[in-house]
């Protein structure tokens, strides 16, 4: 998360089988190419499915900046993109799902495969299904278990828990599963490897630039993109699958639009390319997933980043510009080609319990063994990120043990009263201080509040020469890098050359910064939550499920995460019912648009509509754009495309004001259009849904 909860909150596990030979960073991640064995394409059972994830989409809150935000209508519909790939003769299998939403939450995940498992027994389980999230901060919140996470999500009304939003996260994830194996069929993978630079920046660079092995790399981002190119026998295209790591950030801290953000413009774009349509059951699916996003931000920002980092102030613009970099990148990498992959199919996971881990030596920078400690927040993280500042007086990036004062008599500290005041409440509500955490002067003891998960998972996808590593958290740029590095040198003798990290997989438990990152205490370091040798602990976690999959020997879990009893929890009233005034009705124009429109204008019109949460019309659609063609109104666009906006605003005590916007793309069609709204009005006598629908004037664009 970009700025996470800072307007709200101012012994060990035996490690598995681990390899001596074992080195902890090494600038080179890929086997050379002369050392690469030509390999004759495997042919696999391929499957992709695409399925509508998006949930209320008004009077209800958004997780990743923890402003308390309000969302008040939706830009872009949220999808759930997963991918199936089996061997032909066996039933291994590994299931890859990339969600439109900030986070995986432990009950999305284990409700998935609680559904998936009463549908295809042991098919499809927790080794072999990696659910990610793409980490758009403009997404559902609602969905979180945990304490500090619900405080995050708070929408305007201080609620953060919806059960009826969880179902449809679950409900649809698994829906788009079902359609990837109703599509099973013989396919190969090709896959695509690139940099794209210019895109992101790295917004904690004294966090960086402390890193011993900095020097060894030309960028202090990722810019690798990895792509997977799916494709039947016959030569169908079915679908592509992109890591390139950036915070969907685009869109500021204050908006109040639902939206997939940057990748949710690449995804559709691509779509939009192959002539995809989530409608169809077997539609060209493009997920564009993330990777390493822990410090690394969009170069285009948005409105209301921090200096340095800022964006224009149409924040449509830089999402669009953000995701277009993605998006043209990814045609390029398609169109030229890659290598086949060929290989094995193989998974492993492992639920690892963090508090009191042990970290052998080799993992923890020369310092000798050690354990993990109690999660906590430091200081640091309460000023937010670059692309979503909090600005509390009184705190900065870099608030270390060695440096926190309290009355603020160091140079860089805020020393008004109210920076003085943040500083000692702050002291005063951590609970004290853990030496476990090392240079982490604690703001928030979430951990002994049980604020936040004490199980995290790990996991580790092997697609032939591809292994792909699943991970709960934001990684930095270096985390991720030694991370993929150890893993690639186990399996190099297997036949692996290429290690992608697929980040915010499975669960969430904040960020992981290096041993080095982490004493500086930027905001990645004050949020990784287990301390210093965390980094530590989950290399050790990879290279023992890197060696389970060598050795064909089976993981276990320390334990699963325990789903609290959410049926008593508050959550947000219902609609009562919709109403309107007497001489009106449902789909009625308030306000009409103009007559006429040129490309680059926005047209909009007003209707007298009810609440959308009555049905979230899933799969389906609360506008449109109609075309007149051949004496007859023809669909053009409707609320799952980039141009267009619903917004919802209440009238009084149950009317609502429906508002549809579009806004004219250079290469539109001279014609004439008009707007459409859809929606569906609650009866306050009976409670029955009726659905109603209403259209503008006829106006024209040229």
């Amino acid at each position: 998360m970009a700025h996470k909860f800072s307007r709200r909150i101012g012994a060990g596990v035996a490690a598995l089988t681990l390899s001596a030979a074992l080195v902890t960073a090494t600038p080179h991640i890929h086997a050379a190419a002369s050392d690469i064995p030509t390999t004759t394409a495997t042919t696999y059972l391929v499957g992709a499915g695409i399925y509508d994830v998006t949930g209320a989409v008004a009077e209800t809150g958004a997780f990743g900046y923890a402003s308390g935000q309000e969302m008040n209508g939706l830009h872009e519909r949220l999808y759930s993109h997963a991918f199936i790939i089996g061997e032909q003769n066996t039933s291994n299998r590994v299931v890859m799902v990339t969600v439109d939403t900030a986070a995986i939450f432990p009950n999305i995940r284990l409700g998935v495969l609680e559904q998936l498992k009463q549908k295809y027994g042991d098919l499809y389980n927790s080794n072999n299904v990696l659910i990610a999230a793409t980490h758009t901060h403009v997404a559902n919140s609602g969905m979180a278990i945990d304490q500090l996470y619900r405080i995050a999500g708070n929408d305007g009304a201080g609620y953060n828990y919806d059960q009826r939003i969880v179902d449809t996260m679950i409900n649809g994830i698994v829906a788009s599963i079902d359609r990837a194996h109703a599509n099973l069929q013989p396919g190969t993978i090709d896959l695509q490897e690139g940099k794209l630079r210019g895109a992101t920046k790295n917004r904690s660079v004294p966090g960086y630039n402390a890193n011993p092995d900095a020097k060894d790399y030309a960028d202090n981002i990722s810019p690798e993109m990895t792509q997977l190119a799916f494709k039947s026998s016959d030569g169908k295209p079915l679908g592509i699958l992109n890591w390139f790591s950036t915070h969907p950030t685009s869109f500021n801290i204050h908006w109040t639009l639902i939206s997939a953000d940057n990748k949710g413009y690449a995804q559709y774009m691509f779509e939009q390319k192959m002539g995809s349509n989530p409608a169809d059951p077997h539609a060209f699916v493009a997920a564009f997933a993330n990777s390493a996003t822990g410090d690394v931000v969009p170069a285009q920002g948005n409105s209301v980043s921090a200096p340095g980092f800022e964006g224009l102030p149409d924040d449509y613009q830089n999402a669009e510009i953000a995701g277009k970099q993605q998006f043209d990148k990814a045609v390029e990498l398609y169109e030229k080609g890659g290598k086949a992959l060929s290989g094995p199919i193989e998974a492993r996971t492992r639920y690892v319990k963090l508090p009191g881990y042990t970290v052998h030596a080799q993992y923890t920078n020369g310092e000798g063994e050690k354990q993990l400690c109690t999660s906590a927040r430091g200081f640091s993280f309460a000023p937010g990120g670059e692309n979503g500042p909090s600005n509390i007086p009184g705190v900065y990036e870099g608030m270390t043990k060695g440096s926190f004062d309290v009355v603020a008599t160091a140079d860089k500290i805020d020393q008004a009263i109210a920076g003085t005041v943040i500083r000692m409440v702050g002291k005063v509500i951590s609970l004290g201080d853990d030496p476990c955490q090392a240079e982490k002067p604690i703001l928030v003891a979430d951990g002994k509040l049980g604020w936040t998960p004490t199980v995290l998972p790990l996991q580790i996808v092997r697609i032939g020469n591809l292994a792909v590593l699943g991970v709960p958290v934001e990684a930095t740029t270096m985390s991720s890098r030694h991370m993929r590095a150890n893993v690639a040198k186990i399996l190099a003798n297997d036949g692996v050359d290429s290690v992608v990290l697929a980040g915010l997989a499975n669960g969430y438990g904040g960020y992981l910064a290096t041993r080095a990152e982490y004493a500086t205490q930027q905001y990645e370091g004050a949020s990784t939550e287990f301390g210093p040798h965390q980094l530590g602990a989950f290399m050790q976690e990879l290279d023992g499920l890197a060696n389970a999959i060598i050795n064909n020997s089976p993981v276990y879990d320390d334990a699963l995460p325990k789903l609290p009893d959410t049926r008593a929890w508050l959550q947000r009233p219902g609609v009562a019912f919709d109403d309107k005034p007497a001489q009106e009705i449902f789909g009625q124009v308030l306000v009409q648009p103009q007559p006429l429109y040129h490309p680059g204008d926005k047209a909009s019109a007003v209707f007298r509509g009810a609440h959308p949460k009555n049905n979230y019309r899933t799969m389906n659609t609360f506008l449109k754009v109609q075309k007149y063609e051949n004496n007859q109104w023809v669909d053009y666009l409707t609320d799952r495309d980039w141009d267009t906006s619903f917004i919802w605003q209440r009238e009084g005590g149950a009317y609502s004001r429906n508002t549809v916007e579009w806004r004219i793309r250079n290469n539109t069609p001279s014609g004439i259009y008009r707007l459409v709204q859809m929606g569906d009005w609650k009866n306050g006598w009976n409670g029955s849904i009726t659905p109603y629908e209403g259209a503008s004037v006829a106006f024209e664009v040229r």
